[in-house]
C-alpha cells in the first residue's frame, strides 16, 4: 500500500507508547480512521499541534504493519474562535464526540467531513452558539439516518396537538397521546420545542434564532443516548451546564 494524502479533522487523541499519539480522524477521502502520530508528544514535534482535537489538517499517511502513520501534516484551521470561548469549545468537542459515535469506520463519507467542517465554523461564528449546536446535531442525525420525526406522530402521521407531547427514542420521535401506551422511554417536551426542532431540521444552515434552544438540546439527548454505541461525556457535560443555568438566561 502506498502513502496517501487525506484532508482530516482530528476527532480524538490518545497517548501511545513513550511519545506517540493515536488519533481518530474524520477524513474526506477515507472516512473515519485511526492513525499514529509518531513522536507527537516530544517537545518541538512538528506533529504536536496538528494532533490536537479540532485541528483541520492535510496529512500524509504511510502504511505500517498494523497502523497508518502520519508522516507530514499541513494545518488548515485550528478553529480559534472555539478555543477562545468555553461554551463554543464545549459544543465543538461534543460534535467531535457525536461524529465519532455515529460514523462507520473506513467508509468514505465526504458529506460527513464537509458537514463537520460547516458545523465547527457555525459554532465558531454564530451569534448564539446554542442555536448553532441544535442545528449541528439535527444535521448529523439526518445525515446518519437517525433523524427523529418531530412534526408528526410516528404511528399515525398526525400533527402535534398536545401542549406537552410525548417523545420516544425507541419509536423514533413524537408519539400522540393515545398511542403512548406502555412506552418505557417516553418523555415530554413543550410543543414549541418540537416545532422548533422540526423546522430547524429542514434548514441548510443554522437559523439566526431558535426559541427554547436549550430545551431543544435537552430533548435531543435521549435520542443520542439511544442510537450511540459509546459514552457521551462531552455532550453530557454541555447539558449539565445548561441545566445549571437560570432558565431566563438559558433561553435568552
Amino acid at each position: 500500500m502506498e502513502s496517501k494524502t487525506v484532508h482530516a479533522i482530528v476527532l480524538r487523541r490518545r497517548d501511545a507508547g513513550e511519545s506517540d499519539r493515536r488519533l481518530t480522524l474524520l477524513t474526506r477521502e477515507e472516512g473515519k480512521i485511526d492513525a499514529v502520530a509518531k513522536g507527537a508528544r516530544k517537545a518541538g514535534s512538528r506533529l504536536a499541534g496538528s494532533s490536537e482535537p479540532l485541528m483541520s489538517t492535510i496529512l500524509l499517511l504511510a502504511p505500517g504493519k498494523r497502523s497508518m502513520f502520519i508522516t507530514q501534516a499541513q494545518p488548515q484551521s485550528s478553529f480559534r474562535g472555539l478555543r477562545a470561548d468555553y461554551d463554543r469549545l464545549s459544543y465543538g468537542l461534543a460534535m467531535l464526540e457525536l461524529n465519532e459515535a455515529m460514523l462507520p469506520w473506513h467508509e468514505p463519507l465526504p458529506d460527513a467531513y464537509e458537514l463537520l467542517g460547516q458545523s465547527l465554523h457555525a459554532l465558531e461564528a454564530h451569534a448564539k452558539p446554542e442555536v448553532a449546536f441544535v442545528w449541528c446535531q439535527l444535521a448529523l442525525l439526518r445525515l446518519s439516518g437517525f433523524l427523529p420525526q418531530f412534526g408528526e406522530c410516528v404511528q399515525t402521521g398526525s400533527a402535534v396537538s398536545e401542549a406537552m407531547p410525548f417523545l420516544s427514542p425507541a419509536a423514533g420521535g413524537y408519539v400522540a397521546q393515545e398511542h403512548v401506551g406502555m412506552l418505557l422511554d417516553g418523555f415530554q417536551a413543550r410543543a414549541e420545542v418540537l416545532y422548533g426542532l422540526s423546522k430547524t431540521a429542514q434548514l441548510a444552515e443554522p437559523p439566526p434564532n431558535l426559541k427554547l434552544a436549550p430545551e431543544c438540546l435537552l430533548a435531543l439527548y435521549p435520542f443520542w443516548r439511544h442510537v450511540a454505541d459509546m459514552p457521551l461525556p462531552s455532550l453530557e457535560s454541555c447539558l449539565n451546564e445548561l441545566r445549571g443555568r437560570d432558565p431566563a438566561e438559558a433561553n435568552a
